[in-house]
């Protein structure tokens, strides 16, 4: 936003390199596991390799040669914001902005996320609009740039400040959400403006047989906890509603604005707190990352460097954080010029790379970790009937109406293995939609699962596991497991 520090500067989209592409849309396979033999030069392709994007929020007077040179993903600052492009009947207006944004983005071969739909900041003309106002500007908007948008922020900053764990009372997060007065806010009689407009970019997406992935984002939700060791219920409200809403969400923005606010610092917990929501199937982004050098003691050298490795090693450390975005190119040029919290100094096109400008290079050319923590091969508690030779499988699941989400635990019987494959025959009616830290075949019927190449090797009585996502319903899967 640009009328507080806590007025947040939101939006999104790029357009990246097809093996990249790839695996955003699949979030399956990770294509480093260790440094690069050979260590690339810009973060692009570093990020590339390490299977993620690396992008950038940009306005049109901004698109200097280093926005391709460097990032493969763009982010409108604030040309997709409703106060810059929509009318009050939730029609589109005036954007040129955000076209040529796009069009640059697609010139560079770099992904788009698109900021925002539904936020109750910069709403412009749209202040004070109902929901069906908010669905006719949703579709329009979605359908307007189409799968050119890789990610939209359907709904951006809904919950309070200060860590209460509470939706804002601002419009819309004010619209009445227990419409038929029963004291219950999720039943099918009552309103609520995050699911109702997440139903509403879904059924857009899936209408037009889009490509784009809907996100929710926020800030100060970085870390399991905030200073002083006091759990992050602003964290802790936000996994709920993805959790309840998962059917319709697929990625989760941190914003990763750090400074030393107690609840924005960066705390040793933020890869445990990646890794939970990564577990629930959806990717996780640092969407609009920037840190404040009061967090270095004022030192933009070794000091803001090191802050910038933590962050940019805990999402590679998790397969299905798929990208990271900083809020801007320069110290100067950013929202927040004061704090110095980018990776380049100097301005105008003129631009020179800090220190955490090589600390985030080189921590990208590291690659993933060798064993993501999203599967690590673990030693399990002995089981109560010991697996023979091979290995064993077993599911277990997290359903709503319409959807689930599969966990699959492969256990390695008395003897080491080298790889493994998993069978499951599905109900009639259900289909996977996505899968993680496996390779897929198929997507009703039989499915076959197999390891990727960091987890097939376990030693006898090791485990790991892998996920997958469906519509329908998964209930009575017998996995069936074969060792190699």
């Amino acid at each position: 936003m640009n009328s507080s520090l806590r007025q947040r500067k939101k939006v999104a989209g790029v357009a990246l390199p097809t093996a990249v592409l790839l695996l955003v849309a699949g979030a399956v396979t990770v294509q480093s596991t260790g440094p690069a033999a050979a260590a690339e030069t810009t973060l692009r392709a570093a990020a590339a390799k390490a299977g993620l994007f690396f992008g950038v929020a940009a306005s049109p007077n901004r698109l200097h040669p280093i926005v391709g040179q460097e990032f493969n993903q763009l982010t409108p600052e604030n040309d997709m914001k409703p106060d810059r492009i929509a009318t009050s009947s939730g029609g589109l207006q005036n954007t040129g902005g955000a076209d040529t944004l796009v069009n640059h983005a697609r010139s560079n071969n770099m992904l788009v996320r698109g900021h925002t739909l539904v936020w109750h900041s910069q709403a412009g003309a749209l202040q004070g609009a109902s929901q069906a106002t908010l669905n006719t500007f949703i579709g329009n908007a979605i359908n307007r740039w189409g799968s050119r948008i890789a990610y939209w922020d359907v709904v951006n900053e809904a919950l309070e400040d200060n860590n209460t764990g509470r939706r804002r009372n601002q419009w819309p997060h004010s619209m009445n959400r227990d419409a038929n007065g029963d004291g219950d806010f999720f039943d099918a009689g009552d309103t609520d403006v995050i699911r109702d407009s997440f139903i509403r970019a879904k059924q857009v997406v899936q209408a037009g047989g889009l490509t784009t992935k809907l996100c929710i984002n926020d800030y100060d939700v970085e870390g399991l906890t905030v200073r002083g060791g006091t759990p992050n219920r602003k964290a802790n409200a936000l996994y709920d509603i993805v959790r309840t809403y998962r059917q319709y969400i697929d990625c989760v923005g941190f914003q990763a604005h750090f400074n030393d606010n107690p609840n924005s610092i960066i705390t040793n917990d933020l890869q445990a707190n990646i890794q939970r929501f990564a577990d629930l199937g959806v990717e996780v982004h640092l969407s609009e990352l920037d840190i404040d050098d009061d967090l270095s003691n004022n030192d933009i050298g070794a000091g803001q460097a090191e802050n910038y490795r933590k962050v940019v090693r805990a999402c590679l450390n998790v397969a299905k954080c798929t990208g990271i975005t900083v809020w801007g190119i320069s110290d100067s040029e950013s929202w927040r010029s004061s704090e110095r919290g980018l990776l380049f100094s100097g301005g105008n096109g003129n631009y020179q790379k800090k220190a955490a400008y090589h600390a985030v290079l080189d921590e990208l050319n590291k690659g993933r970790s060798a064993t993501p923590p999203t599967t690590p091969p673990v030693t399990s508690d002995p089981p109560t009937t010991p697996p023979t030779a091979g290995c064993s499988a077993t599911v277990s699941l997290n359903s709503w109406t319409g959807g689930f989400v599969a966990t699959v635990r492969v256990t390695a019987g008395t003897s080491p293995i080298n790889g493994w494959n998993v069978q499951l025959t599905l109900p009639s009616g259900t289909t996977v939609t996505n899968a993680w830290s496996a390779n897929r075949t198929g997507t009703t019927g039989t499915v076959q699962f197999s390891n990727v190449s960091y987890n097939g090797s376990l030693n006898a009585g090791q485990y790991t596991e892998f996920g997958f996502q469906g519509t329908g319903a998964a209930t009575g899967l017998t996995p069936v497991c074969t060792a190699s």
